[in-house]
Parts: C-alpha cells; structure tokens; sequence
C-alpha cells in the first residue's frame, strides 16, 4: 500500500537518474507489460533463466487528483532488459486492469509531454481506456500517479487502446524541480 508521508514529503524524488521512470524527448519503447501467473516463479525464471535482473519491485500505484487519491492496488517488478527497457510482470488477476490480450498487457512509451501525445494519439483513432477501481473509476486520461514500494517513483501516466484494440501506456517522468510539489497535498 502507499506510504502516505512518504508521497507527501516526496522522499526520494531527488535521484531522478536513478528513477525506472526517467524521460525522453521523443516516445521511445519504455517496457512491455506481461500478466503471469505465479510472479515468483516468473521472476525465478527470468532472471535464473534469462539472465535479466530485477530493477525494481513496486507495491501499488496511487493515482493523485484534484479530488484526492485513489489506489490501483497493482504489484508490479520490472526486469531490466537493455538499457532503460524493461519487462513488466504483474500478478495475473491482481487488481481490476483486466489485459485485453493475456498474458500481454500492454506497451508502455516514454514521451516528452504525456497530454499532448494522449490529444494526438486521440486525434489519431486512439480510444481511451480506463480502469474500475474500489475507490474511483479512471477514464484513462493523463493522471498523475505515484509507484510505490522501497523507493517511489512519481511520473504522469495515460493509457488508450490502438487501432486493433492494443492497450498503450503513455507516460512522462516527474521533473526534479516540480516533483515534490506535485505530489504533496
């Protein structure tokens, strides 16, 4: 679960070049979400078997708006797989983001400004893609969010489905500068 103080002091937002989530000036293939079954197991075979190593292992996402918080209830470990590319294993069945194509969930692409490529991605033919949670409904739209677990990572997220109905995860690292009084209430 989130660690309240912690997302409103914004601890350990200085290291932004050692964040998972750093950003790009131009989308780039960031990870690739996979849904699994036992994550222990996936884990134990991705890195025993694959030689990828464990980056980070994050306990929720909390979505931050005007009207307040909101948890995704979502786990997740990302395995280092190139640099700055990374495989995403989420428990199969853990929270309400039911994978359109199981086991892949969905592509995440690093941008510069997560709002202005959602509108040109809308514009395109995206269709937006939201989640039912315990607390909220989200509609998809850009959302500021906060993983958390041994360190939290604040950035700005979106997803919208493709012209084939492929889940696409937009999303733009936190700056430095404005991280802690983004995320501070």
């Amino acid at each position: 679960m989130a660690h309240e103080s912690e997302i409103e002091r914004g601890a350990g937002l200085e290291a932004v070049k050692d964040r998972v989530f750093c950003g790009s000036d131009e989308p780039i293939l960031h990870h690739v979400c996979l849904f699994v079954s036992d994550m222990d197991a996936s884990v134990e075979f991705y890195t025993t078997g694959l030689g990828l190593k464990v980056r980070e292992a994050f306990d929720d996402i909390v979505g931050v708006r005007p009207t307040g918080r909101f948890p995704f209830r979502l786990a997740s470990v990302f395995l280092q797989a190139g640099d700055g590319r990374y495989i995403e294993l989420h428990p199969a069945g853990d929270g309400d983001m039911s994978p359109p194509g199981f086991p892949l969930n969905h592509l995440a692409l690093s941008v510069a400004d997560v709002d202005a490529a959602y509108d040109r991605a809308v514009a395109a033919g995206a269709l937006p893609f939201g989640f039912a949670m315990e607390e909220a409904h989200w509609d998809g739209t850009p959302l500021d969010v906060v993983m958390t677990g041994q360190r939290s990572e604040p950035m700005r997220m979106a997803f919208l489905q493709g012209p084939s109905g492929e889940l696409i995860e937009l999303y733009q690292a936190a700056a430095a500068n404005n991280a802690s009084d983004q995320f501070a209430t």
